[in-house]
């Protein structure tokens, strides 16, 4: 795979990295950013990941986790280059303005490594891009960097980039599984990658809160066919003691009905502020959907932010998938 050469050259000449990735992170953003870590640190280089904190408990079994820094904390002016991993838009890093002013404060060069797709993509002169939505995970785009860099695949980098594609195709489940992602899975397992452990840490390591978080959910599923539609409001992550992390794969239960191609989640993060996730089967792209809210993603996986109510966004959305003849 040919990867941009100013990309490489900037991995190659620079020395101190901060890499950065979207609220929220999941195992693709955590694994990409670790084993992007270690790839740095194998040529003697400075590289630092902040993220928001608590990190979810089903992570915390990746190698390196615990040298991730907490965001509220970020220096930026300490690093040569910025690196948004999973990411595209430093918008996405946090929720926070404190923390996002801080960030645009960065004067030097910044690299954009990621599989989403996204709308109104940062036109900055001083970023290098590497975009490619074909790719099932950011994870495998670190795969090919590693290649290009000719690095090592580690035991732990390979735990990391194998967490990584397994979240983004559902355990090899999606649409996106495809014979690179199985080739390159097996790499990695030569390389010292556990897929039963990995897969039992990442899958099957819930809290009695999550799953209490999970009922919850449940309880408030509607369905109309092919969509179904479920929410969880800010009274019952502190009621369960969670958080938007702990909602994680939560959107793929609902559309384990045979009739049902679209699922969606609304989760409350504040008074009147939303994150929305979409799922879907087959050839319904929520891709477009999201797009239209301001957010993006992939065909059959995708997100945005929204301001109101529960109510109001909700049917915000059925107008939409309505307007796109994919409800009726």
């Amino acid at each position: 795979m040919k990867l941009p050469k100013a990309l490489i050259d900037v991995f190659r000449k620079e020395n101190s990295f901060l890499i950065l990735t979207h609220t929220t992170p999941d195992g693709d953003a955590f694994g990409s950013c670790l084993a992007l870590k270690f790839l740095i640190e194998q040529f003697s280089k400075k590289a630092e990941i902040y993220t928001e904190y608590p990190i979810p408990l089903q992570y915390q079994f990746l190698p390196g986790i615990n040298s991730i820094k907490n965001i509220n904390f970020l220096k930026v002016n300490e690093f040569d280059i910025l690196v948004l991993v999973d990411c595209n838009k430093i918008s996405r890093v946090s929720y926070e303005k404190e923390i996002l002013d801080k960030i645009k404060t960065f004067s030097g060069n910044k690299l954009i490594i990621d599989h989403h797709i996204e709308v109104n993509i940062s036109n900055d002169v001083k970023c290098v891009k590497w975009i490619d939505p074909e790719k099932a995970a950011t994870g495998i785009m670190i795969y090919y960097l590693i290649k290009a860099l000719r690095g090592d695949i580690t035991p732990q980098i390979a735990t990391n980039l194998y967490t990584a594609i397994i979240i983004d195709t559902g355990n090899f489940q999606f649409d996106n599984t495809t014979h690179e992602v199985l080739r390159i899975a097996s790499e990695l397992v030569q390389s010292g990658a556990r897929p039963s452990y990995i897969y039992q840490e990442a899958f099957e390591s819930w809290s009695d809160n999550r799953f209490a978080l999970f009922k919850r959910m449940l309880n408030t599923l509607s369905v109309i066919p092919p969509l179904a539609i479920a929410y969880i409001t800010k009274k019952d992550f502190d009621e369960t003691q969670t958080q938007e992390s702990d909602t994680e794969r939560f959107v793929e239960f609902l559309k384990v009905l045979k009739d049902i191609y679209i699922s969606a989640l609304f989760r409350e993060i504040q008074a009147g502020f939303l994150k929305v996730s979409l799922r879907s089967k087959g050839d319904f792209d929520v891709s477009k959907i999201a797009a239209e809210f301001g957010g993006g993603g992939h065909k059959n996986a995708s997100g945005y932010r929204t301001n109101g109510s529960l109510k109001e966004a909700q049917q915000k959305l059925i107008e939409k998938l309505k307007a796109h003849n994919m409800l009726y």
